[in-house]
């Protein structure tokens, strides 16, 4: 799947807005749907979530695309839960399915992002020079699948939709909306931070001239009620808010966009006309505030008041009169420190 993805990105010209994540924006993002409807605005969108992965594939897959030039205007990076505070912790034998780009994407950037043991290290580093333990997961994928299907001789049919088994994505949720607060809460108190290949993805697309915006992405009404509508959850969102902004992305909550059931496939993936919604509604936000970001009147300096009289002594009249700018003195700019 990975290697398919890369083969799609190379034949895509001009990506102009860069979708990112895990299999929540792979079923739910459609490039379609969003190029038409973000008109007049120009846009070449691209999805290049892939599901069971993690933030380190993801900057992997940024640092491809910011590689092929400077189309890119927007990274679009969608999450669920508690995926952008989450230490990027693996084992060796995590790597495996889609996990395995880390192998061949940039193996040294998997080496500096993951958290790993020693040993891990070292086997990571062994491993990734021989292809059949690098596709190792394919073989188990077959095996996988081969033993679902013998399990289920003689037995009622389980639910599957285009993204798996139903019952393996039940899993990611929480046990109980006490263990969900107490996550949440736990959280706050500790400090969380933003995990460090989500910094660094919104560092390398500023760094290239692209906003970030971070999705929280739909979810089924069941997990609104049961989890969001918590006040533990409206805390953590607001923490990580800000976490987010100080970061210089843009936090958008959109966990309550799709409300009808009939348009997830399963209490965290959108169907194929909830995807369409979402990517359509997702179109409106950027174009409307892409406008509105265009409307706005430059804000104006805040400087230091003695940098301000820095300046002025180096500057002659004439270089003042060829270089005009607005000057606000802010009498709480000696108290600021650097974010």
């Amino acid at each position: 799947m990975p290697r398919q993805l890369l083969r799609q990105l190379n034949s895509t010209s001009d990506v102009t807005h860069l979708a990112l994540g895990n299999s929540l924006m792979a079923a739910g993002f459609k490039a379609a749907a969003f190029d038409a409807d973000i008109k007049p605005m120009r846009a070449v969108g691209f999805n290049a979530a892939l599901g069971a992965t993690d933030p380190v594939e993801h900057l992997m897959l940024l640092r491809r695309v910011l590689r092929r030039g400077q189309t890119l205007t927007t990274v679009i990076y969608g999450f669920f839960d508690f995926q952008l505070t989450e230490p990027p912790l693996a084992t060796n034998s995590d790597l495996i399915g889609n996990r395995a780009a880390s192998y061949y994407l940039e193996p040294d950037l998997a080496l500096k992002y993951y958290e790993m043991s020693p040993r891990d290290r070292l086997e990571f580093s062994l491993m990734r020079h021989v292809p059949i333990m690098v596709e190792r997961g394919a073989i188990w994928q077959k095996v996988e699948l081969m033993r679902r299907a013998m399990s289920q001789l003689g037995m009622p049919p389980v639910a599957i939709n285009r993204m798996g088994q139903v019952s393996d994505f039940a899993m990611l949720e929480a046990g109980s909306p006490a263990a969900f607060t107490a996550h949440c809460d736990r959280s706050i108190a500790e400090h969380a931070k933003l995990s460090a290949p989500i910094l660094q993805i919104i560092a390398e697309s500023k760094a290239h001239g692209a906003r970030v915006v971070i999705v929280e992405m739909p979810m089924h009404p069941f997990h609104q009620r049961t989890f969001y509508s918590l006040p533990a959850w409206n805390r953590y969102r607001d923490y990580v808010r800000t976490l987010v902004e100080q970061a210089g992305a843009v936090y958008l909550n959109a966990s309550d966009w799709i409300e009808r059931p009939d348009e997830f496939a399963d209490h965290l993936h959108l169907s194929a006309s909830g995807a369409d919604d979402f990517s359509r509604r997702l179109a409106d936000y950027l174009r409307d505030s892409n406008a509105a970001n265009s409307a706005a009147p430059a804000a104006p300096l805040v400087l230091d008041p003695r940098e301000i009289e820095l300046r002025s002594s180096l500057e002659t009249p004439s270089d003042l009169h060829r270089q005009p700018r607005r000057i606000v003195e802010s009498p709480t700019c000696l108290d600021r420190r650097p974010d």
